[in-house]
């Protein structure tokens, strides 16, 4: 009986703007522990995924470790693969990105290791079928996809343990399976891998299995047991061991072994990510439904990688950000140094980890630092693309958010102002010295976590519930109603309190905070927006009394002042409590990130950022400390002031975490609006950059 070839490796990332203690404690505790076990053992070959991100990292903190994987390919004892250089959902961006940065990163393990890379990793193995062509077309032959993947494409489970080939355009693509049972659980031991191994030798004929991890996963399990380089000494020690019956293996020697059956693979993501774009409440009937199908080798609906962006309108927004910077950097002519720039920076924006939600593997989206990472570089990259002499202030109507609807945005020298119909409020506000994001929030929303962390204990942790899901927590923070923004308008309940609005167990009194408003007036020279929405507000006492509402919004180049005006078109006396929320979102709301602090005349007083409220104010200021700038809001009368932070509770490795997502500010105005009356106030917001710049933003939330 021939052996049993096996191709094992690690794929390897960092998060662009993932934080430099992180970044060193996975080195230490992953990376280095792997790469130096392996090294002793020669006979040992192994496949092995950098990211690009990690790869600039380490030549930085770490030449050692390069020189000693250099060292290692020179050998033949390890291949490496190419992908997108800074761990793209390639799916999800425009094809001459994909290509660029599956070519960025070609050419850099070309220059550094001497070897232009024959295999793909595809990031987060997030599947459509058009990859093949595109991978093809950068020059790689062969990549890698989850068994559960080819299960969908109907493959039975039995003939799993093959390459297959796969087409578009016809350009072909070599697909390994990546034995999900043997590398999805990184608490397996050694011993067991062997047996599971073992019994596949003994049968099939000619089979092959591919078991790559995840290296920082792989690692961390062993954090409540033995050092991970005890783990890998004995893993690779077994497969030493058992020579006569197990040939490790790299793809490169496994492609010309015989001609490979062809499959087509519908769009699919791997298993883990079959529910996590839907909520809370659906994921355990959808994978029930899905493994079903699949048992009965139908291919399951709804394992779409792109599900996130439906389920998630933060993720939506900063695609579209993605792919409006796309289209700003692809028009820059002439000037290939300014192209390129604003190019990298785009690549930079499209890393995947702030993009989608991976529960106990990523808190992603969730994470406030990985989002400001990649509005950072989208913006900067649009900033690059303006030629300063000829660009002038505008306002544009375009679809930006593909809602089929056009939105207002206006492009000023120093601020960005993204304005929606629905609800009427902004929903980015970008202030281009800092290339900061003050509308990158996240709503609070219900979680669950598939499977607890590894190593963890199995009781239910404070504040959680358990989920129908086998092993499932629910983190069951404050569910938001609504998408969080800047210039929303509420109409409050008589009995709703601070509490309850943060809790969201209060009572919307109006209709205008999801209504479609009117464009009536758009005045691109001056520039100022005029909207009207004509609404009704609940009486508290058995009706609804109609309201007109009307807001100008006028933009100048550092600040944004809005009037309202409110009518009253009913014979009757209107009584109501109106409140303007508006969101800042900064990197944290540590003093050392942010302070508050009410002004009145000359003087100012600081405020905490806890929930509170502060009556008889006309202006506040919010210090964004971390990028040395001055946020300030103000009135033309006096208000009641709600502030509250936002934070969310997701999963990640080490449990639940609680992260700062933005500070709430709530001026708000009891009303009395006589029959045929109207009722007119001025809010502006503003901003201020110090003259000298302070350190980069903390991580920290």
């Amino acid at each position: 009986m021939k052996r049993l070839r096996i191709v094992l490796g690690t794929h390897n990332h960092m998060p662009v703007g993932q934080p430099e203690p992180q970044s060193e404690a996975a080195y230490q505790r992953s990376f280095r522990p792997f790469l130096s076990t392996l090294y002793g053992y020669p006979d040992v070959p192994a496949t092995l995924f950098f990211g690009g991100n990690l790869i600039e990292w380490l030549e930085q903190a770490h030449p050692e470790f390069l020189m000693l994987l250099s060292e290692m390919v020179k050998r033949g004892q390890v291949e490496l693969l190419g992908g997108g250089f800074y761990d793209p959902i390639l799916s999800l961006i425009p094809n001459s990105d994909k290509l660029g940065q599956l070519e960025k990163l070609t050419t850099f393990l070309r220059v550094q290791f001497g070897t232009r890379p024959r295999g793909c990793w595809i990031t987060e193995l997030a599947w459509e079928p058009t990859l093949a062509s595109v991978i093809r077309t950068s020059g790689m032959e062969y990549s890698f996809l989850e068994d559960w993947q080819l299960r969908c494409a109907g493959v039975a489970s039995g003939l799993l343990h093959r390459p297959y080939m796969t087409e578009d355009q016809g350009k072909l693509l070599t697909v390994f399976p990546i034995d999900s049972s043997l590398s999805s659980d990184p608490r397996m031991a050694p011993e067991e891998i062997l047996a599971a191994l073992r019994h596949l030798w003994e049968c099939g004929e000619n089979a092959m299995a591919a078991l790559m991890w995840d290296g920082v996963s792989r690692a961390e399990s062993d954090r409540q047991d033995t050092p991970p380089e005890s783990w890998f000494a004995r893993f690779f020690s077994a497969l030493q061991e058992n020579s006569e019956w197990l040939a490790p293996s790299l793809p490169g020697e496994l492609r010309g072994h015989g001609p490979l059956e062809r499959i087509y693979l519908p769009t699919c993501a791997p298993r883990r990510h079959a529910a996590s774009g839907l909520p809370a409440e659906l994921k355990a009937p959808f994978e029930k439904a899905v493994e079903e199908a699949v048992r009965g080798g139908l291919c399951p609906s709804g394992s779409f990688f792109r599900q996130f962006l439906s389920r998630y309108p933060e993720s939506a927004l900063l695609y579209a950000k993605m792919m409006y910077a796309h289209v700003l950097v692809s028009q820059v002519r002439g000037d290939k140094y300014q192209k390129r720039a604003a190019q990298n920076e785009l690549w930079k924006g499209q890393c995947q980890a702030a993009y989608w939600y991976g529960a106990a593997r990523s808190p992603g989206i969730y994470a406030n630092h990985l989002r400001k990472a990649a509005y950072r570089a989208l913006i900067e990259a649009e900033r690059i693309t303006r030629e300063k002499e000829i660009f002038i202030p505008s306002i544009i109507s375009v679809d930006y958010d593909m809602d089929d609807a056009q939105e207002l945005l206006y492009q000023g020298s120093e601020i960005n102002a993204y304005l929606h119909t629905q609800g009427g409020a902004l929903f980015e506000l970008d202030f281009l010295p800092s290339s900061w994001n003050y509308l990158d929030t996240m709503a609070r929303r219900r979680e669950t976590v598939a499977h607890a962390a590894p190593g963890a204990a199995s009781d239910t942790a404070p504040g959680a519930a358990s989920d129908a899901v086998q092993g499932a927590m629910v983190f069951a923070s404050a569910v938001d109603q609504y998408s969080r923004r800047c210039f929303q308008d509420h109409f409050l309940a008589a009995d709703c309190t601070i509490e309850s609005f943060d809790d969201m167990s209060y009572r919307e009194a109006g209709d205008f905070l999801s209504a479609t408003y009117q464009l009536v007036e758009l005045n691109r020279p001056l520039p100022e927006v005029l909207l009207r929405c004509e609404g009704s507000i609940d009486t508290g006492k058995g009706g609804r009394a109609p309201l007109v509402l009307e807001k100008r919004y006028i933009f100048r180049p550092r600040s944004i002042d809005v009037y309202y005006r409110l009518v009253n078109p009913s014979s009757t006396m209107l009584e109501t409590r109106f409140a303007v929320e508006l969101n800042l979102s900064l990197s944290s709301r540590k003093p050392e990130a942010s302070r508050l602090f009410l002004l009145e005349e000359n003087q100012k007083a600081e405020i905490p950022s806890e929930r509170g409220a502060a009556e008889n104010t006309k202006s506040l200021l919010v210090r964004d400390v971390q990028n040395g700038v001055s946020v300030t809001l103000s009135c033309s009368g006096e208000f009641l002031l709600w502030v509250l932070p936002v934070e969310t509770r997701a999963g990640t490795l080490e449990g639940e975490e609680t992260v700062f997502q933005s500070h709430c500010l709530m001026p708000q105005w009891p009303l009395a609006i006589p029959a045929g009356g109207t009722w007119e106030n001025h809010l502006s917001i503003g901003f201020e950059k110090s003259p000298s710049p302070s350190s980069p933003p903390s991580a920290e939330g």
